[in-house]
């Protein structure tokens, strides 16, 4: 079980995190504490590294979360499953819809994160040690995130129960965002839609359509949050009560079958991307009172890039998933009742 965080250790092995050279200074949860005095002698006592890529420095061997021995193999093993996920969606796309662009941006997409994964693990191991380091530092802020999202979901089952549909309510902002005539247009082959004002129910689509709220949910910060918040628990309450209300009319193995495949990565994404929105407004929260002193670091600006960059890859992961793997992978269960 990890103790408190150290919000900088990443830093120190990156680069200078103020602009001196923080030999005799750790932070630990925001404040800063002199490390001059006497220690072991023993490196492996005090897990002391200034190296690149090296797990984060330890005082006794628990106290700081780290990259730990397993992050490059456990890193290399995500991107590999995302990449595995993105070639089931190529070979589905093109053996039961035949559409070549959308089996070419799935292949295309397994094959670039096949080669992240063996060029970050065997040339530049570093980043999925950063990685590590930002997973290490927002994973309490994604777990909150989907803390919400789960609010969201018993709220709208409570309501559900209490009789209240709120589909009417989703169909009306469904209808604001995208007009009738397109949506008169939804329905067959998710490869496209033939005739003018139908939406393409495309990969294309979900990333186009799902990419803003990705944005948002970081950004949102700069409302202090409560744009996030209401983005995480609205979602949240959305989808528990659509899919009670639908669930009862059509059975809740075929919901569970619509929803899961894509939302494994979807909202996994979506976490992520709140998760580093509340994380950035802590940690703005400490520098206003002094307990941090710098907001922005190359180091923090480095690893939660590439944090954010892998959740939006789980989100276009995602969007091949919704547009051509959900309908099989509910007509494999539900035989008649997906189409």
């Amino acid at each position: 079980m990890n103790g408190p965080e150290r919000d900088d250790d990443a830093d120190d092995r990156w680069g200078d995190a103020d602009g001196t050279d923080g030999a005799n200074d750790q932070t630990v949860d925001g404040w800063e504490f002199d490390d001059s005095s006497p220690q072991s002698a023993n490196p492996a006592e005090q897990g002391d590294s200034d190296e690149p890529g090296d797990p984060p420095a330890q005082d006794d061997g628990s106290m700081f979360p780290n990259a730990g021995p397993d992050a490059v193999r456990n890193w290399t093993a995500l991107l590999a499953t995302l990449a595995a996920v993105s070639f089931i969606s190529a070979v589905t796309t093109f053996v039961v819809y035949d559409v070549m662009m959308a089996t070419l941006g799935a292949a295309v997409l397994g094959s670039g994160l096949v080669l992240a994964a063996v060029v970050s693990r065997s040339v530049f191991p570093q980043i999925l040690h950063a990685l590590s380091d930002a997973w290490a530092e927002h994973r309490r802020y994604v777990s909150f995130s989907g803390g919400l999202f789960a609010l969201g979901i018993a709220s709208g089952v409570a309501l559900a129960a209490a009789g209240v549909d709120l589909t009417e309510l989703f169909m009306e902002l469904i209808l604001e965002e995208f007009g009738e005539e397109e949506l008169n247009g939804v329905g067959g082959e998710p490869s496209g839609l033939e005739g003018e004002g139908q939406i393409e129910l495309s990969a294309m689509f979900f990333i186009l359509n799902n990419t803003p709220p990705y944005l948002a949910s970081i950004l949102g910060a700069l409302t202090l949050g409560l744009f996030t918040f209401f983005v995480m628990t609205f979602n949240g309450l959305i989808v528990g009560n659509i899919a009670v209300a639908i669930g009862a009319d059509v059975g809740y193995g075929l919901i569970i079958a619509l929803l899961v495949p894509h939302g494994i990565f979807e909202l996994t994404a979506l976490f992520i991307a709140a998760g580093v929105g509340f994380r950035f407004l802590y940690r703005a929260g400490e520098r206003i009172t002094g307990k941090r002193s710098a907001l922005f670091t190359k180091p923090y600006l480095a690893r939660t890039t590439l944090l954010v960059i892998f959740g939006w890859l789980m989100l276009v992961v995602a969007a091949f998933v919704e547009a051509y793997l959900t309908i099989p992978i509910a007509e494999l269960f539900f035989p008649g009742q997906a189409e």
